[in-house]
């Protein structure tokens, strides 16, 4: 079933734009690309509603010292949903690089677990372009929980530098 589906042509540029996408997207074999990203054998999925460190991107501890927190938000996810053998997304439509955006669980269905929360409660992202998980920043600065133990920059300002 499709959710958004249409085919819109734009009248500014007379270029059609696929509104089209699926409700749900669920899969047993998918890569985990980073911390916000999950490719399955016909989709890539944009984890909605957060920003993890990219691969690449250093936080620091209080004491100065960097830690690869990039790479630890994308271990996390890999380990999420190799523990639930499977990714579950609800779909609510497209980025501008034409990836899915969704919120996606790591399990059968939306009862799993949640992993933007996850991300974001431990401190390895931050609340990011639509609401949702604000609380649970909230929550990881106040444990200073990850990221949240020392400095860093948001991932949007790192890709902005790098």
């Amino acid at each position: 079933m499709l959710g958004g589906g249409a085919v819109v042509i734009t009248a500014a540029s007379g270029i059609a734009e696929d509104k089209s996408w699926p409700d749900v997207v669920s899969a047993k074999e998918f890569r985990v690309i980073d911390g916000d990203t999950i490719h399955t054998a016909a989709h890539k999925i944009r984890l909605l509603g957060i920003d993890a460190p990219e691969k690449r991107q250093l936080c620091d501890t209080k004491d100065g010292a960097a830690w690869p927190c990039g790479l630890i938000a994308t271990d996390m996810v890999v380990g999420m949903l190799a523990a639930s053998e499977q990714v579950w997304c609800r779909i609510t439509g497209r980025d501008r690089y034409r990836r899915l955006l969704g919120q996606c669980f790591a399990g059968q269905d939306a009862s799993g677990l949640d992993i933007q929360q996850a991300l974001v409660r431990a401190g390895l992202a931050v609340a990011e372009y639509s609401p949702g998980y604000e609380s649970d920043e909230q929550a990881a600065k106040k444990a200073k929980a990850g990221m949240w133990r020392g400095s860093f920059l948001r991932p949007r300002e790192w890709r902005r530098q790098h």
